[in-house]
């Protein structure tokens, strides 16, 4: 019976296996990276059920836990040490930036001392992009409107490179998180010095929920991965946002009016989307057109329910106040009531669309756009 459920485990979870030599070194026990680590997530949040059951599977098996959480808040203005603004949002608007939470407890095994030190000090960090975006040095003061719509000023204690801050904009300890009405958990994170099979089973008993999803360290990475935000607004521009009603938003109108394009496309017609759009998706609409695939599109649903532009947050699941890529204008949806064809699929991956079918929490009708390059590549042989 035993034997049964670890098969089973390990079938479901896709989980490659480890292993050991004697010659290894000892591990370092005061980093992430000197441990074997389990991250489980879920689409949107964790719900609190299987939290409490990560909770409960960790402290049978005596190995480290911890949980990440994000979301989005409003970024409203900055001062400088001396009191003068550098930044102010447009009345009724603010920016929108991501926002990581980790536990004081375990911030050490994930960031250098340093940094560390600065998040247990209720401090923000801030990745290099996003400082140099907002213009924000150390010591700023920075103005945030939290998910439970509080106001709260942070100090930036320190400024690092987006790959070390794990490409969000921002990260600040759980109580401070907390304060912002961040309570979501996106992750639990699980290291211990030898992962074995007892973690999986034990994982897999107490884990009545079985739509999550197990990345071992050592796992290949979905190959429809999508940009980070900071280099969505790198790449397409920041605007600041006003509220609508929860959902729908209305976007910067100077962002809009210089990026936001309405053009006739092969087989959908008139469609409005961001100007870097429309290389990329006419060279995908044509190559659909050429290889006989026309038919496969539903024009009929993209003008009722699709589309490209559309200034909202996710709502599909607890999203955290995700800004939809569709507010960029550099995602489409046509086939809203069916699947694509494999080769449409294979077609806008080409032509640098990552498709949402993959997804921990699929969205098969969606393509997003996430590298130029390929349209560059295919234009100019």
């Amino acid at each position: 019976m035993l034997s049964t459920i670890a098969t089973a485990a390990l079938i479901n979870f896709l989980i490659l296996p480890v292993t050991y030599h004697e010659s290894e070194p000892a591990y370092t026990k005061n980093k992430i990276e000197n441990y074997d680590v389990i991250t489980i997530s879920q689409s949107g949040s964790l719900f609190y059920s299987v939290t409490n059951q990560i909770i409960e599977s960790a402290k049978n098996l005596e190995s480290n836990l911890t949980f990440i959480g994000r979301a989005n808040v409003g970024l409203e203005s900055v001062q400088s040490t001396d009191g003068v603004n550098k930044l102010s949002s447009l009345e009724n608007y603010l920016y929108n930036i991501s926002l990581k939470t980790i536990e004081s407890s375990s911030v050490n095994y994930f960031y250098d001392d340093e940094v560390a030190q600065v998040i247990k000090n209720n401090k923000l960090v801030v990745s290099t992009l996003t400082a140099e975006r907002y213009g924000l040095t150390v010591n700023d003061k920075v103005n945030l409107i939290g998910m439970n719509s509080v106001p709260l000023e942070l100090e930036v204690g320190m400024i690092i490179k987006d790959s070390e801050l794990g490409w969000f904009e921002g990260v600040v300890n759980k109580e401070v998180g907390y304060k912002l009405g961040i309570f979501r958990n996106i992750q639990a994170i699980i290291w211990d010095s030898k992962i074995s099979e007892n973690h999986f089973i034990e994982l897999h008993k107490n884990i009545k929920y079985k739509r999550v999803k197990f990345t071992y360290k050592k796992s290949t990475p979905n190959k429809n991965w999508v940009l980070p935000t900071a280099l969505v607004k790198e790449m397409f521009g920041d605007f600041q946002i006003k509220e609508r009603d929860g959902t729908w938003i209305t976007t910067e109108p100077s962002w809009r009016e210089e990026n936001i394009q309405v053009k006739r496309m092969p087989i959908l017609g008139n469609t409005r989307c961001h100007r870097l759009m429309w290389e990329p998706l006419e060279g995908a609409l044509n190559q659909v057109l050429e290889e006989g695939l026309a038919e496969t599109l539903s024009v009929q649903d993209f003008k009722k329910s699709g589309g490209c532009y559309a200034p909202r947050r996710i709502n599909r699941f607890d999203s955290g106040g995700s800004i939809s890529r569709h507010a960029w204008g550099i995602a489409i949806d046509i086939n809203t009531k069916s699947s694509y064809h494999p080769r449409v699929v294979e077609i806008f991956n080409s032509w640098g669309f990552a498709w949402g079918g993959t997804w921990t929490s699929p969205d098969e009708m969606h393509f997003e756009l996430r590298d130029l390059s390929a349209s560059i590549s295919k234009t100019s042989s």
